[in-house]
């Protein structure tokens, strides 16, 4: 609306003309804001992500190939000097087998001893044995005799003093009784004694040999003839016989994705080659500190992980301790 310049400003028209601009302007206004409301909208439901992250399918973790008991130390409980070595690394032996013999000199001697001692004690128990019979059957008689004594009296046909001896002969034979009884018992607990005291020996004796806990491997023996070992001093490994696993560290942040049951395959660190497929069968119970690559240099700690063992299926042929990477299948329901 054009305003004309000869018109007055106070004039009814004027006034109505400045009223009209205004509120235009606010329709405008209006508008513009409508407008920028309707696009900022739009833009917060584009930017919105329509789904949440996927999450992976697979979840890897560190680990080593080992026994599913463990790979064990081997150990001695007593110091000696080795003087032979019943196998060598890489031979299979059966529970109870001789690896190690230490010297055994003494021990030995002292077993002998032992030996001689139950012999000695078994014979005096016999001979007390022996002796308390012959004195029952003489006691029962004189028991005899002294009834035979005592009706005699009784009927008059025999003196007193012939019964008073046979009873006195009698009651000497039942405290002779009583004492090889004694000595019958004495006997015995001192061949107990003894029989505990080869027990003994046999142990100290045992110790001077370390046997095969079980059925298993012998991975490693780091000794030879002549030399020292000392109680708790490791002299090799050795591998129960058990399936094999690989044993494997999960970074916490997957943790929770992994349960018993789940397929899942190792394969050499770094590459994509499958080496055994395999089943997990345990996971653990809580985090911990990484371990299992705790010697590698650098070795971040910041974060915690969880123990997990594959399972790994019959036949893979793998070299025990060697590391690799364990791959798990992550099922849906899991995810």
């Amino acid at each position: 609306m054009r305003h004309d310049s000869n018109e007055p400003l106070n004039s009814p028209r004027a006034r109505r003309l400045r009223s009209a601009a205004r509120l235009s302007a606010v329709a405008a206004l209006a508008a513009v804001l409508a407008a920028a409301g309707c696009g900022g909208k739009k833009d917060d439901q584009t930017s919105r992500p329509e789904a949440a992250a996927a999450k992976p399918d697979r979840v890897i973790g560190l680990g080593r190939v080992e026994p599913e008991l463990r790979i064990l130390e081997l150990t001695t409980e007593v110091s000696g000097i080795i003087t032979r070595l019943a196998c060598r690394a890489g031979d299979r032996v059966v529970q109870g087998q001789t690896l190690i013999e230490l010297n055994r000199a003494i021990e030995q001697a002292r077993l002998e001893q032992a030996e001689a001692q139950v012999e000695a004690r078994t014979s005096q128990v016999e001979a007390a044995k022996s002796g308390l019979a012959a004195a029952r059957i003489r006691g029962a008689n004189a028991k005899a005799v002294f009834e035979r004594a005592r009706a005699l009296y009784e009927q008059n046909a025999q003196a007193k003093a012939a019964s008073d001896t046979a009873q006195a002969d009698y009651e000497s034979w039942q405290e002779d009784i009583k004492r090889l009884e004694a000595e019958v018992l004495t006997a015995q607990n001192q061949l107990k004694q003894s029989r505990a005291d080869l027990r003994y020996a046999q142990a100290v004796l045992a110790q001077r040999s370390v046997r095969a806990v079980s059925a298993g491997q012998v991975l490693s023996l780091d000794v030879a003839p002549g030399s020292l070992v000392s109680p708790g001093q490791s002299f090799g490994t050795f591998a129960p016989d058990s399936p094999l696993i690989a044993r494997c560290e999960i970074d916490e942040m997957f943790a929770g994705m992994v349960r018993t049951g789940q397929k899942a395959f190792i394969r050499s660190q770094g590459t994509t080659e499958r080496l055994a497929g395999g089943t997990v069968s345990f996971v653990g119970p809580a985090l911990r500190k990484k371990s299992l690559l705790a010697d590698e240099v650098g070795a971040l700690e910041d974060r915690r992980v969880r123990e997990v063992w594959i399972r790994l299926d019959p036949g893979s042929g793998l070299l025990l301790g060697s590391r690799i990477e364990g791959v798990i299948e992550i099922e849906e329901d899991s995810r």
